[in-house]
């Protein structure tokens, strides 16, 4: 009989991986998040009640593992475009697949915490309003205004780094 532990694991790996990675951009920072997300939730995995599915429970815990990694390093997200830029261009990047990809990476990373929370688990992971308003501790009407807001917002930006060009 296989490990439990092991077949969480191997089913969410990935999504949470691709979470946190558009949530940094940093291919080393969100596999120490990853791998911190897992180690939390086999922690508490006896507690888990199953008020939700163990996917959103998963995608909590990687949220709130992101948002104390933001905390503890100071790191609001302001990064400066140049040193980002500088970095895609010296280093080969498999995760990155075109400049729309890129600069939909950069657009992102511009956005407020929970704006890019919204779109990356809705749009990206094609998470319900309801899994969603789990994950933030909101309601469903809250979820749906902030992603309205959140796609509102990401697209002025998009708009104005394609001007800006």
């Amino acid at each position: 009989m296989s490990d439990p532990r092991i077949e969480l694991y191997e089913t969410y790996k990935n999504a949470i991986f691709l979470y946190l990675y558009r949530s940094t951009l940093n291919q080393h920072i969100a596999e120490d998040l990853t791998q911190d997300t897992f180690f939390k939730a086999f922690q508490s995995l006896s507690s888990f009640r199953g008020d939700s599915s163990l996917k959103t429970w998963l995608f909590k815990i990687a949220r709130n593992t992101y948002i104390n990694y933001s905390r503890k390093k100071q790191n609001k997200m302001e990064f400066q475009t140049d040193l980002i830029d500088m970095h895609w261009s010296q280093q080969p990047d498999h995760y990155k697949r075109s400049d729309d990809q890129h600069q939909i990476e950069l657009t992102l990373l511009k956005l407020p915490e929970n704006y890019r929370t919204y779109i990356i688990l809705r749009d990206v992971n094609a998470l319900s309003y309801e899994e969603v308003a789990l994950i933030t501790n909101e309601s469903t009407g809250q979820v749906k205004v902030g992603l309205y807001r959140a796609r509102k917002r990401f697209r002025e930006i998009y708009r104005e780094m394609e001007d800006g060009e």
